[in-house]
């Protein structure tokens, strides 16, 4: 079952919106928050961050290469298949 969050106003504890996101990182990201309630009016930055895991995935490490791999552009790839064709002729 899936869950959401109320974000609430920090000064006048009406519920707010969310109204622009902003990822900085895979593992941060900064929310713009405007407060519902028309007397008050409060815009706020939320962050949001990574704090731990609490069980592994189940992407196997080859389900998750393909993942990543599946990202890259074609010049990236070549890149990679340049570094590992360097790494085996070693």
């Amino acid at each position: 079952m899936a869950r959401t969050t109320d974000i609430y106003c920090t000064v006048c504890n009406a519920k707010s919106v969310i109204e622009r996101a902003e990822r900085i990182h895979s593992e941060f990201t900064r929310y713009y928050c405007a407060c519902k309630n028309p007397q008050c009016g409060h815009r706020f930055v939320m962050n949001m961050e990574f704090g731990h895991t609490t069980r592994s995935s189940k992407l196997t490490k080859d389900k998750l290469l393909e993942l990543v791999l599946g990202k890259l552009s074609d010049d990236e790839k070549a890149k990679l298949r340049k570094i590992l064709d360097d790494e085996k002729s070693r």
